[in-house]
């Protein structure tokens, strides 16, 4: 009996905590969904206000209003933003995003081109009241985007050069550069100035320079909004010296020299102006062969210079006149029949020119003395290769005794018919 009642008083005692625990878990949950209804209250009546910071774009309105009018555009400016500074109910800020904020400046009533100040309107969500901005205008440059040309100017700087030596206009990769700017700044761009510090010159120097945009004093142009096509250029400045360099002529055979014949050129000498180790090399330059056989009479004739490769002629002479005289020497005409043939094989031929008149030039005393049995005509044939009548060059031979200083003058063929050929 007693063990019974111990028995229902520990039962009883396990149902009163199970009890207990439940009651707790059901408090507990109350309690829970009690907070969520007020917060939810609380959130859907707060009056905690908030402020935020923004930072938008600032955009431009009215651009094409602008360039249909002037044909201006925005230049600078197009990637400022702005902070704009929101206050409203905390529910309410914190569900804004920056696309939901406009910052714009209007265009239209733009008159004036170059850089203008404009204020910035700010459109906000209407639930919220705007508090402060991190500015209140911006300072576009506005004008018509325009591109020109200007000259390459090359100006040189802390140079020491030789007294023999003087330095070339410089060859410059570029003559010309394209400049792309406001219409309004660009107007007063003249040239681009390439600067070249140089230092004691000793040969010839290449350089990669950086330009500099210049107005005609002179004064250089720093402006954000011009823009050129290349910012370098390449620059060589060839040290040169000049050489007076005396004009010679040859002679095809060697007839010619200076007791038969006076031979004068004008001008005897040219100036060259080029680098020292290219004139070092010239000592004088042959404009002429001669050929003496061509000179019937006294003869004048204009032929050209051939300047040589890396030099220039300081006067710009390019051509020369060369003057032959006689002296000493007259002509006499010679009828020569003795005519012969070589290089014949194969060939019969029929020679159709009986003599020649050959015209001699040499010292008196010679031509005094040489006859016909001191001259020879020779028709070479081996150019003959059809049956035929054909026109044949011949040579000329003198004596030994009279051929060092007597000589044909002019050019001779003969007629030849030829009137077989063998295999």
């Amino acid at each position: 009996m007693k063990d019974e009642k111990v028995t229902q008083k520990v039962n009883k005692e396990k149902s009163s905590v199970s009890s207990g625990r439940v009651m707790d878990f059901v408090a507990k949950i109350f309690c829970l969904i009690a907070a969520f209804v007020i917060w939810f209250y609380a959130m859907s009546t707060d009056t905690i206000t908030l402020e935020r910071d923004f930072t938008v774009p600032i955009k431009f309105e009215n651009e094409n209003v602008l360039f249909e009018k002037t044909g201006w555009s925005v230049l600078s400016g197009r990637n400022s933003q702005i902070v704009v500074t929101l206050k409203g109910k905390k529910n309410i800020v914190n569900q804004i995003n920056e696309s939901d904020i406009l910052a714009f400046v209007d265009l239209s009533q733009v008159e004036n081109a170059g850089r203008q100040t404009l204020d910035i309107k700010i459109s906000a969500p209407t639930e919220c009241e705007i508090v402060n901005t991190s500015v209140s205008s911006i300072s576009p440059y506005i004008d018509k985007k325009v591109t020109k040309n200007v000259p390459v100017k090359v100006e040189y700087s802390d140079y020491l050069v030789s007294a023999e030596y003087q330095l070339d206009d410089p060859i410059v990769s570029v003559d010309e550069i394209a400049v792309t700017g406001p219409e309004s700044e660009l107007r007063t761009v003249a040239a681009a100035k390439a600067e070249l510090s140089l230092g004691n010159i000793t040969q010839t120097i290449s350089s990669a320079t950086h330009l500099t945009l210049v107005d005609e004093e002179g004064n250089a142009i720093d402006s954000p909004y011009l823009t050129m096509s290349t910012k370098t250029v390449n620059i060589t400045v060839k040290l040169f010296t000049t050489k007076k360099v005396p004009l010679t002529v040859d002679y095809k055979y060697g007839y010619f020299n200076s007791k038969n014949v006076k031979v004068s050129i004008t001008p005897s000498v040219i100036t060259l102006k080029g680098e020292p180790s290219v004139l070092n090399g010239i000592e004088s330059i042959n404009i002429a062969t001669l050929d003496e056989k061509k000179y019937i009479t006294n003869s004048t004739q204009s032929v050209s210079i051939d300047i040589p490769e890396g030099t220039v002629s300081v006067n710009a002479e390019n051509t020369a006149v060369i003057n032959v005289e006689h002296i000493g020497t007259s002509t006499k005409l010679v009828v020569v029949k003795n005519i012969s043939f070589i290089n014949a094989a194969g060939l019969v031929c029929e020679l159709q020119t009986e003599s020649l008149n050959v015209t001699l030039r040499g010292p008196y005393n010679l031509l005094s003395k040489i006859k016909e049995e001191n001259i020879s005509v020779i028709a070479d044939m081996k150019n003959g290769s059809s049956v035929g009548v054909t026109v044949v060059p011949v040579t000329i031979e003198i004596d030994s005794e009279f051929a060092d200083s007597v000589y044909e003058v002019d050019s001779y063929s003969v007629t030849v018919n030829i009137t077989k050929q063998y295999g």
